[in-house]
């Protein structure tokens, strides 16, 4: 049951509370192989359509935190639809009134959720991605990007579905996750573009682009069963994934270094 719109008060704030930050080089996707999520002009769900009240003290942002941590939980153990207002705040141990002190709504909930996922991705992109990957065999170049990302997926079983919410109106908060699950992918084959380019300078940009947006699909697809699988598969899962993808790009970026 979907929890019902307030109107938001009048000059309630219209930005992020945390601060935005610019990236530079590509970004990317929602399901499975994601990266740094959209510049500051495009960010989906910041301000006014995720916050009823930006909290400023950090007293508010834990209570912030805590009820994403809330919504978190719900959804990894009963999924999207059992995430209502509710049974959020119950999970958190606070009463609903504090939910809305915050968020106008549940789906504003999903979106805050969705954007605090994707600023860890970014994170972990900003590691991941070496500066100087012509100098990495292919096998640590393609272990150093998705070890990470199957980690985070480890750590975050609810982000699968929080990105799977189905598609709502255009200026409705639960489009922002889908929204933003776009951007992600599209940033994430486009870091993978610039990646390539550097290991192999002499790659045509067609064929080039092309490799970058399979290997994306591809982690993507096999990095969201794996989130679904047993414990005891999800080790092969991985270690299937990049013997693939090393046996996919071996061909086209040609063989690496020494290290």
């Amino acid at each position: 049951m979907r929890a019902k719109q307030i109107d938001k008060p009048a000059g309630a704030p219209g930005h992020t509370p945390r601060a935005t930050r610019t990236t530079r080089g590509p970004k990317a996707e929602g399901d499975a192989i994601v990266t740094d999520p959209p510049s500051a002009d495009t960010d989906v769900g910041r301000g006014s359509e995720t916050y009823r009240r930006v909290p400023r003290q950090s007293r508010g942002q834990k209570r912030v935190e805590l009820l994403l941590d809330a919504a978190a939980d719900v959804i990894a153990e009963s999924g999207i639809a059992a995430a209502t207002a509710e049974a959020i705040a119950l999970k958190a141990r606070t009463a609903k009134g504090s939910l809305y002190q915050f968020f106008p709504n549940r789906d504003a909930v999903l979106a805050a959720l969705a954007l605090r996922y994707a600023d860890e991705m970014r994170a972990i992109h900003e590691k991941a991605f070496p500066m100087d990957a012509h100098r990495l065999s292919l096998e640590k170049l393609i272990d150093r990007i998705v070890r990470p990302l199957a980690e985070f997926h480890d750590r975050n079983p609810a982000f699968r579905r929080v990105f799977a919410t189905n598609e709502g109106p255009a200026d409705d908060t639960r489009s922002a996750p889908l929204r933003l699950r776009a951007q992600l992918f599209d940033s994430f084959v486009d870091r993978l573009d610039v990646l390539f380019a550097t290991r192999n300078p002499s790659l045509p940009a067609k064929e080039r682009r092309r490799a970058a947006l399979i290997s994306a699909s591809v982690g993507q697809a096999v990095l969201a069963r794996r989130s679904r699988a047993a414990p005891a598969e999800k080790k092969p899962l991985a270690d299937d994934l990049k013997m693939l993808l090393v046996a996919y790009l071996a061909p086209i970026l040609g063989a690496a270094s020494t290290k």
